[in-house]
Parts: C-alpha cells; structure tokens; sequence
C-alpha cells in the first residue's frame, strides 16, 4: 500500500470517529453580492464542534469567493461575515484535528466566534 493509500485509508477512519461523526458540518448557502455574484457562505456557530473544508472550491464550484458568517445564538444575531481563508488562519488555535479535506474545530464559546470577527 502506497503513501497516499495509507493516508486515504487513515482519514476515513478518522472522519468515521465518533468526534468527527457528532461535529456540525456548516451547510454552505449561495448568495450574490451587490455585482452579482455568487459567493457561498458557511454559518460558523458557537457551541458545537465544526467540521469546515480546507477548500470549498474543490466542492463547490459555483462560486469563487466564500466566507464564514459568524452566529451568536447566545445573542441570537448574525455577528459578522469574514473571508474564508481569514476565517480558516483565525480558527487554526481551535483545532482539534484534520484529514485532508476538513480540519475539526472544537466547540466554541461567544467570545470567540466574536473575537474571530476581529
């Protein structure tokens, strides 16, 4: 079994783990902007560990820009919107693990869906 087979093989039991299994997978919407077009946007929620792609362009091809809309339901209120890739650098200190594809973040508090707005 070569590198990559291995490497298959140990993030499909990785992501079948009961950790990975129980975490949110933030469901991506599609909106357009004020030119038109398409971005898609992933609710990004305290309380609940997240299961969030490294690149959403390898499965969504409809759109090139995404973002991370940050939720308070404590305050119940969208919080703010934040570029993707600002999102993914920002959330690094929250993760728990990752295959390939996915990095699992654990539950957040308020204060740091907040603070990841900054």
């Amino acid at each position: 079994m070569g590198l990559f087979e291995k490497r298959k093989e140990r993030d499909k039991a990785k992501s079948e783990s009961p950790e990975w299994q129980k975490a949110y997978v933030p469901s991506l919407s599609f909106v357009t902007d004020s030119k038109g077009e398409p971005f898609g946007g992933f609710a990004i929620n305290e309380g609940v560990s997240m299961r969030l792609l490294k690149k959403p362009k390898d499965f969504y091809e409809d759109a090139d820009k995404f973002v991370g809309v940050l939720i308070s339901t404590t305050e119940n209120k969208v919080i703010s919107t934040v570029d993707y890739a600002k999102l993914l650098k920002s959330i690094e200190k929250y993760q728990i693990d990752e295959t390939k594809d996915e990095i699992l973040v654990r539950e957040l508090t308020n204060q740091e869906v907040t603070d990841l707005a900054k």
